[in-house]
């Protein structure tokens, strides 16, 4: 089998559901696999994060009624779906893609199900329910920011533009990310994450601040856009810096100088 082929037996590993020939070859390529290793460790963290995550019981009558909207939706599907979509990929971001559709389905049932009990329905329930679907999308991203493989990381990152009010530890772990991840692409995403967050002066200092603390030409021209979209006059002096370091890439210096005279500083 291919290493693909192994990665989308990681869940039915992890469950128990191989069948013993399965398993032993599963666990032949585990042995001999480090990246392999790494998707089930991480595959199993993350299934034991959201297993911890306490879990609302909704009324009989409030889960009749989901799954009434449920089997009607599943129908209407099928009927205008010729069976081509599939929305289960394998490995750790096909569970990372499940938990997200499992949140957004439970919390369209419950509002479904609260709007025809109307009398039930309250603005404190509805506040709490979207509250406790933020807090999973939060927990998922800070989770899959600290796993060891980068399209982990990059998975993360694109979880916390699910999160509609990033409180500052999500917002410290893109920029932890952004400073100190080994991966190039990886960094470029959270910076790209953190671009939304410019009108807060924190992250604005600290995009500042970042520009001498990276390696990577890439990541440097995009922190110069960054700042010279900003604004920010502070960037000035970082700029000036590396406008002139003979030890920085010339594409780099040219971008500070342009940033620079974008910034109006001669």
């Amino acid at each position: 089998m291919t290493f693909e082929e192994m990665r989308g037996l990681i869940p039915q590993y992890l469950s128990g559901e191989l069948s013993p020939a399965e398993r032993k070859d599963f666990e032949a390529q585990l042995n001999t696999s480090a990246e392999l290793r790494i998707e089930v460790e991480e595959l199993r963290a993350l299934w034991k994060d959201l297993g911890a995550l306490p879990q609302e019981q909704p009324s009989e009558a409030l889960r009749a009624r989901f799954y009434q909207k449920l089997n009607a939706v599943s129908r209407d599907r099928h009927r205008s779906w010729s069976g081509e979509f599939v929305w289960w990929k394998p490995g750790l971001q096909g569970l990372v893609r499940q938990a997200g559709l499992a949140a957004v389905i439970f919390a369209l049932g419950l509002f479904v199900g609260r709007g025809n009990f109307g009398s039930h329905a309250s603005n404190s329930e509805v506040k709490q329910l979207d509250t406790e679907v933020q807090s999973l999308r939060r927990t998922v991203a800070l989770s899959l920011l600290e796993r060891q493989s980068a399209a982990s990381r990059l998975e993360g990152i694109t979880w916390t533009s699910r999160v509609q009010r990033p409180d500052q530890d999500l917002i410290d772990a893109l920029l932890t990310t952004l400073n100190g991840d080994p991966n190039t692409n990886v960094r470029l995403a959270a910076l790209d994450a953190l671009e939304k967050f410019t009108n807060e002066d924190g992250v604005r200092k600290a995009l500042v601040e970042s520009i001498p603390r990276q390696d990577s030409p890439l990541v440097q021209i995009g922190l110069i856009d960054a700042v010279v979209h900003m604004r920010d006059s502070a960037a000035g002096p970082e700029l000036q810096k590396l406008s002139h370091d003979a030890q920085a890439n010339a594409a780099v210096r040219e971008r500070a100088q342009w940033g620079l005279e974008k910034l109006s500083f001669q």
